[in-house]
């Protein structure tokens, strides 16, 4: 009987070890592209800067570039499309985010546009989004929805390097609505929500 019982045992370990072999085989990878093709797809609808004659400058902006990309801004402030943020719409804005108890906020356009953008919007005022989260009408966003609070470390040198790559970027007229303070959530308990399609309107 025992020797029946380990022949029996063996013979399941094996065809186990055998299946998850071949579940391991057979099934896709995880990730379709290697990580250097991701990086390339993820930076490839950030503008060059080879047109900023003042080397200072475009060493200024360069940084902030560098700044942008690692943070993750186009993430959330790229115009979502049917396969994840839309290439042609970069820091256009758009994206909803929503937290329990502070509504629904609508990802700022970063682009210079003079109208949707930042075009008219002063330096300073931008630097104080990303140091403390106020906006220039005094209304602060809650860092659920915008990360501030990890750029407030950054140094002054870094937040105007950002702004000055930001002014660099091409300017998208992309209309965004106000955020939703009311907006409501399926889940009661809901912490942060979800990454919707574009709320946005391009006129």
């Amino acid at each position: 009987m025992m020797r029946i019982l380990k022949w029996l045992l063996i013979t399941v370990v094996s065809v186990a070890i055998i299946g998850l072999l071949a579940f391991l085989y057979f099934i896709p990878p995880f990730f379709s592209v290697s990580p250097e093709d991701y990086v390339k797809q993820t930076a490839a609808p950030a503008v060059s800067l080879e047109k900023i004659a003042d080397p200072g400058q475009r060493a200024i902006a360069e940084r902030g570039k560098y700044i942008v990309m690692i943070t993750g801004c186009e993430g959330c402030h790229s115009t979502p499309g049917p396969q994840g943020p839309n290439p042609d719409m970069y820091l256009a804005g758009g994206a909803k985010i929503g937290v329990k108890g502070a509504g629904a906020a609508i990802t700022r356009n970063l682009t210079p546009d003079p109208e949707t953008g930042l075009g008219n919007v002063k330096d300073a005022d931008v630097k104080r989004v990303l140091r403390s989260g106020v906006f220039h009408d005094g209304r602060r966003i809650n860092h659920r929805q915008m990360p501030w609070n990890a750029f407030a470390n950054w140094t002054e040198e870094d937040r105007y390097a950002v702004v000055t790559y930001l002014r660099q970027i091409k300017p998208i007229r992309h209309k965004i609505p106000d955020p939703m303070r009311d907006a409501t959530f399926d889940d009661p308990d809901a912490v942060d929500h979800f990454f919707g399609r574009d709320f946005g309107t391009v006129p």
